[in-house]
């Protein structure tokens, strides 16, 4: 045999070592590592209805409630704590099926469940009234429960939150080919590789992703059990009218809202700006466009998007309202 068959013979043996690997979870991350890296105070935690919560409450004044988006963790809004920290009393919390939050004790990942434990975390910390922003599926939650509990929120802080989705992928090639190769080969997203390449994709400038971040987003996402947790979330989310039915609850929302959008994402491009503007029919959204960010834009530049946010919580007149064209 010649040295080159010997090369793809080894090649091959260590492909085939790597997807069996991958295939029987041993590429899962450590739930008592992620809580030492990512679960250290200021975070702290609590138990409703059986349920296991991540959440971490910091700083004093009005409070801000933030919720982060799919896939993320309550360490998306980092970069707003530490721009609005002397400005409010900040609280995040881990959503079903993210970040540090355990399964929940129903078996229950549909919106109702997440916004009920939303609730009963607010009122076990006292918080009645408050300043309620999201980002993407975050943004929808806070949509939904703004338009369910009107008396408790003042205002509502959005960014490219999902009413509409576009009608085909903007992916790029070579990112849907890693991404196959995860699902269809390996059977698993427990490389930094995918996790890169996700992030990549949605970042208005690709640059901006740091191998922490990448870090975070693979151990976080490939815990024990999360995939499965997750993927129930979404399939219990369509199922229940996906966002077509958040578009119609969008219209039932009373409170002065402000919506900031990434106009370089290629999750929810910027046709689709205007058309989910005019699914809040009762209240007159003010919006902002940022053309350099993508998806991520609350952690692409969390001082631009933070100051603007504040303006229109001081003003209410910060951006403006969205003419099509």
């Amino acid at each position: 045999m010649t040295r080159a068959k010997w090369i793809a013979l080894f090649l091959v043996a260590i492909a085939v070592t790597f997807i069996g690997v991958a295939r029987i979870g041993l590429l899962e991350a450590d739930h008592e590592d992620a809580l030492l890296r990512y679960g250290s105070p200021p975070s702290q935690f609590t138990e409703i209805d059986g349920t296991r919560l991540h959440y971490r409450d910091e700083g004093e004044g009005p409070a801000l409630v933030l919720l982060h988006g799919s896939r993320a963790n309550l360490q998306q809004w980092d970069g707003w704590v530490a721009a609005l920290g002397a400005e409010f009393r900040i609280i995040r919390v881990d959503a079903l099926g993210h970040g540090l939050s355990g399964a929940d004790g129903r078996d229950d990942y549909s919106a109702g469940r997440g916004i009920f434990l939303l609730r009963e975390l607010l009122a076990s910390l006292r918080v009645e009234r408050f300043i309620l922003g999201g980002t993407s599926g975050g943004a929808t939650q806070a949509v939904r429960y703004a338009a369910m509990y009107p008396q408790q929120v003042e205002a509502l802080l959005l960014s490219t939150v999902p009413l509409r989705l576009p009608s085909t992928s903007r992916t790029r090639p070579l990112d849907r080919m890693v991404f196959w190769i995860h699902d269809e080969v390996l059977g698993t997203k427990g490389t930094n590789l995918y996790w890169s390449a996700f992030l990549r994709s949605i970042y208005g400038d690709p640059g901006k992703v740091t191998k922490d971040l990448v870090e975070r987003y693979r151990t976080l996402n490939t815990l024990p059990g999360q995939e499965q947790r997750f993927r129930k979330r979404i399939d219990v989310w369509y199922a229940g009218g996906g966002p077509e039915r958040d578009y119609a609850t969008a219209g039932k929302v009373l409170a002065p809202t402000f919506i900031q959008w990434g106009a370089s994402g290629p999750v929810l491009p910027a046709e689709l700006f205007c058309e989910i503007a005019a699914a809040f029919s009762s209240t007159s959204p003010r919006m902002i466009q940022y053309s350099d960010l993508g998806h991520k834009l609350v952690m692409e530049d969390p001082v631009r998007t933070a100051r603007d946010a504040l303006a229109f919580v001081r003003t209410g007149a910060a951006g403006e309202a969205c003419a099509e064209e």
